[in-house]
């Protein structure tokens, strides 16, 4: 393999990366740029004023019990230098290039493991500017140096406290953290993948639609990485009987790490791609407070603190999966499981005690940054050693499922005999161990799934290689080693219990702990293979559109511009405007006005550094364009599509993508005049699209409000209940009112007082018509329908009291429009929302408006059109325009048979009276329609001249 080209530091723009770091920790060599080195020296005091601070050499102390492994001294050192070149600290030149010797050296400093803080850790390698100190090879570093032709260039006072400031030490240990655990989670999803083969473990659990639901999205990309493993399998649901949930939750839980892996990613990578800064007077030497300018940011310790306890969890996870797949095997491996345990329970005390260390500190102290970066840096060894038992497991409980392979056969003409009788013991052998097992084995060996066997031959292979290297220790009576591949060795006698398989088994762990390791070379062989399995798989599969998307057709596009016509053929006609907005917003935009449906907002993954998310409607964004542009008074209509992350029912019109078509109205009106006319527009719409008969269903905030309140619901519940009461429409009474009662937490008197008045049609003698706190509401309504009966649009009206509307925006009037005898819901809903645009600018401007649900009208109109269509047929007739559903609108073909297509379209210009709606065909197809329908009339004329009977 070629060798790592030099990773410069210090280039104008760069923005270093984790993966720098752990390249630069692995060995990788590293040199300043040109540009940059100039920078640091232009900005650098001249020789002549740099002053060597006091300093008294030492050989360091040679008590450090346990020091710092040297990739995590040479990713301290690559993070340093790194905030150094990006800075303007005034730092000399030659400090920077000392790093730089040091790194591609190999000298490395040794450095307390025991440490809590950056100050301290940055103290020591400060010390090593004077050639002060050990190094990791134990010998004195002034030595080391010497040996090297490197010498120290000293320190004035201010450098070193620049060394000292910032949250370097953790940023360079944390990176080698977070990105090794960011490789851990694929691995231990391959390794999971093999346990349940190993144990026959059902995955039904990671189904994407089961998946889905959950709206966990690291849950559903390990769910769907772990069925392109498995895919093909044999050996998956042969367990029998009820799931178990250290499997069918590993979705779930290795979700949990991906997200606690992203918090932490987020923070250390701010802190690498940190600027080092001068020293403020007052801080020259001191340790820096959390309000100091060279603190570390305040989510570093705590992400790191999570990122650790979710790695032990992700352990625990390993034990138990291995524990589970060893039970039936009854040799002792418990030597290995409480060495897992115990470096389990030695990390998880690291943990607990920097956790308990940050909640101590005041804001004055410096936090334990780096204890906790070395408490998540535990926390992962220990999650590689357990992920090590489950691999060592999986692997060895499938070569004992299968047995040994076959040891090859050569002929022998000496003895033929013989070998007859040993293909025959082999064959009743193979014969015996398959119908013990079940018929798991084969002579092909078990049918695991395409990623599966890959995983299991690079892990047993490690595995096998441990335990050869150490096969002295092992009676050679007691293993078979007949196999030419690498394959783990399986003690005659096991499960038998004797010390061989013990031997085995420990030496096979600590192979893998080895191979595992996720920041090492040889597990990134592991993991390379692992990505081919999963993209070859996704480049076998058929391309699918995704789930609540869809496609549409020509003739399906032809039957969307026709609505899309319609519908903005009425909005023009009361004289709106059409506007546009972006199809993304600020997350902080849409958050806090959908109340319950909040959660099915869309979140994108941003590069840029801001929290954006996809709109939920063109409401929201409506309110703030009048918000940010000033506009006072608007009559506007969008067409657009918006987007939801709920459970789609494509057969009822029901989509995560889809279009509205929004008419709004903003801005001082007379009272009412402005909902009767965006009612008005509904009702024209609807009746202009011919989608049959319909109703508007009406109510009002302030009668709900009064309603609820009559019943007894506390206000503080009152969207809760509405957003239930909005269902009714979908699910019945009973479903509800359990809601109500069960997750709502309503008292059953309260929710049945509702139910009592919500199935009703009210009249205006009713009682609640009678509530002070809906009297501005009736008022209003008898207002409203003063107004529609006089536009000749009340017909279609139905006042509902079951009619709530989820959304926390609306105020007064609320509206939805249904089919009757129609199942696809509603088809169009709005209301008032005079505060939505105060959120955005502090000012409430009055606005209304209606959206219509095109997917659900396409639906509709799609169904009529195929029902004319096969009307049409039955008669056997042509039909009149539009019966048939046409994706073109030509009218003319013009075509030619050879040459000459100039000519005929030249005459066809002047000859056709269809302007514009010509479609011209293809010579060379026409040339060979022309050619077989001549050779068809050749063979025909030719079939009845041989008919024909000689005279």
């Amino acid at each position: 393999m070629a060798a790592l080209k030099s990773f410069s530091v210090g280039g104008v723009g760069a923005q270093p990366s984790l993966d720098d770091i752990v390249r630069v920790a692995q060995g990788q060599s590293v040199q300043l740029d040109a540009v940059g080195a100039e920078r640091i020296k232009r900005e650098s005091p001249a020789p002549k004023h740099f002053k060597a601070e006091e300093f008294s050499c030492t050989d360091g102390d040679d008590s450090v019990v346990i020091p710092l492994r040297s990739h995590h001294v040479r990713a301290i050192l690559a993070s340093k230098l790194l905030t150094l070149m990006n800075g303007k600290s005034g730092v000399r030149l030659q400090v920077c290039e000392f790093i730089v010797q040091l790194l591609n050296l190999g000298v490395t400093p040794k450095i307390n493991a025991a440490l809590a803080s950056d100050f301290s850790v940055l103290q020591l390698l400060a010390d090593a500017f004077h050639g002060s100190g050990l190094a990791v090879s134990g010998e004195p570093l002034s030595s080391s140096l010497e040996a090297a032709a490197c010498p120290p260039p000293g320190l004035s006072s201010t450098e070193r406290a620049i060394l000292q400031s910032s949250a370097s030490a953790t940023a360079g240990v944390s990176s080698l953290t977070v990105q090794g655990a960011k490789r851990l989670i694929s691995m231990t999803t391959a390794v999971t993948a093999l346990s349940i083969e190993a144990v026959g473990a059902p995955i039904n659990a990671f189904d994407a639609t089961l998946v889905e639901r959950q709206g966990f999205k690291s849950a559903v990309a390990v769910a769907d990485e772990l069925r392109t493993l498995l895919e093909g399998s044999k050996r998956v649901g042969t367990l029998k009987g009820k799931p178990m949930a250290h499997f069918a939750l590993v979705p779930q839980r290795l979700g949990a790490v991906h997200e606690a892996i992203s918090v932490a990613y987020q923070a250390v990578r701010s802190e690498v791609q940190s600027a080092a800064l001068p020293v403020k007077e007052g801080e020259d030497g001191a340790a820096p407070s959390s309000t100091s300018s060279s603190a570390p940011s305040p989510v570093l310790s705590p992400a790191l603190l999570e990122l650790g306890r979710s790695l032990l969890n992700l352990a625990k996870g390993c034990v138990a999966r291995a524990e589970i797949v060893l039970k039936d095997v009854s040799f002792d491996k418990t030597g290995v499981v409480e060495k897992v345990e115990k470096r389990l329970d030695s990390a998880q005390k690291m943990v607990q005690k920097y956790g308990s260390q940050l909640l101590a500190c005041s804001v004055e102290e410096e936090s334990p940054c780096f204890g906790c970066a070395m408490a998540a840096d535990a926390a992962l060894l220990a999650a590689v050693d357990a992920l090590a038992l489950e691999a060592a497991a999986a692997v060895a409980v499938l070569r004992l499922l299968e047995g040994p392979p076959a040891p090859p056969v050569e002929p022998s003409s000496s003895l033929p005999e013989q070998s007859e009788v040993a293909a025959a013991e082999s064959s009743v052998a193979a014969a015996a161990a398959k119908k013990k097992k079940g018929g798991g084995a084969s002579s092909a060996g078990m049918a695991l799934g395409k990623g599966t066997s890959v995983v299991r031959a690079w892990i047993e292979g490690v595995a096998a290689s441990a335990v050869h290297a150490s096969s002295t220790t092992i009676a050679k009576d007691d293993i078979s080693t007949e196999a030419a591949a690498p394959t783990l060795p399986v003690a005659k006698t096991m499960p038998g219990g004797d010390g061989a398989g013990v031997v085995m088994f420990t030496c096979a762990w600590e192979g893998c702990c080895t191979a595992l390791n996720p920041v090492g070379p040889a597990s990134a062989k592991l993991l390379e293979e692992v990505k081919a399995v999963v993209e070859a798989n996704q480049a076998r599969r058929m391309p699918k559109i995704a789930k609540g998307a869809r496609d549409f057709l020509p003739h399906q596009m032809a039957i969307r511009e026709a609505a899309f016509s319609s519908i903005t053929s009425v909005f023009k006609r009361h004289g709106a405007v059409s506007i546009d907005t972006p199809v993304f917003e600020l997350r902080e935009t849409l958050t806090g006005k959908y109340g319950e449906d909040s959660k099915l907002i869309y979140d994108l993954a941003d590069q840029g550094g801001e929290i954006l998310s996809l709109r939920y409607d063109l409401t929201v964004p409506f309110a703030r364009y009048v918000a940010v542009n000033g506009v006072v008074n608007i009559k506007r209509y969008h067409i657009g599509k918006v987007y939801r992350r709920d459970q789609p029912q494509m057969t009822r019109g029901r989509y995560r993508e889809f279009f509205q078509c929004d008419f709004d109205v903003a801005g001082s009106y007379a009272n009412m005049v402005a909902d009767a006319e965006v009612l008005k527009v509904l009702v024209e719409i609807l009746s202009d699209l011919k989608l049959g008969v319909f109703e508007v269903k009406l109510n009002h905030r302030g009668i709900l409000d009064a309603m609820l309140e009559i019943s007894g619901v506390p206000p503080q519940k009152f969207r809760a209940i509405c957003s239930a009461i909005d269902k009714l429409d979908k699910e019945p009474w009973e479903a509800v009112r359990n809601e109500m009662v069960a997750e709502k937490g309503l008292p059953v008197h309260v929710t049945d007082k509702i139910g009592e008045m919500v199935v009703l049609r009210l009249q205006s003698t009713h009682p609640l018509s009678q509530h002070a706190g809906s009297a501005a509401a009736w008022s209003d309504l008898r207002t409203l329908f003063e107004f529609l009966d006089a536009m000749g649009a009340l017909g279609p009206i139905v006042f509902d009291l079951s009619l709530a509307r989820g959304l926390d925006y609306y105020t007064g009037v609320i509206y939805e429009a249904v089919l009757q005898g129609g199942d696809v819901g509603s088809i169009a809903a709005g209301g008032r929302y005079d505060k939505l645009v105060g959120m955005f600018s502090g000012k409430d401007v009055p606005a209304v408006g209606v959206s219509i649900g095109i997917e659900r009208v396409f639906a509709i109109m799609e169904r009529q059109a195929e029902e004319r269509s096969k009307a049409l047929n039955a008669e056997g007739g042509s039909g009149g325009a539009g019966a048939v559903i046409r994706a073109t609108e030509t009218q003319v073909l013009v075509a030619s048979i050879g040459n000459g297509m100039q000519d005929i379209a030249a005459k066809s210009e002047e000859a056709v009276p269809y302007e514009g709606l010509v479609e011209y065909l293809s010579s060379k197809l026409l040339q060979t329609l022309s050619l077989l329908s001549v050779t068809s009339a050749l063979a025909s004329a030719s079939l009845q001249e041989t008919a024909t009977p000689a005279v």
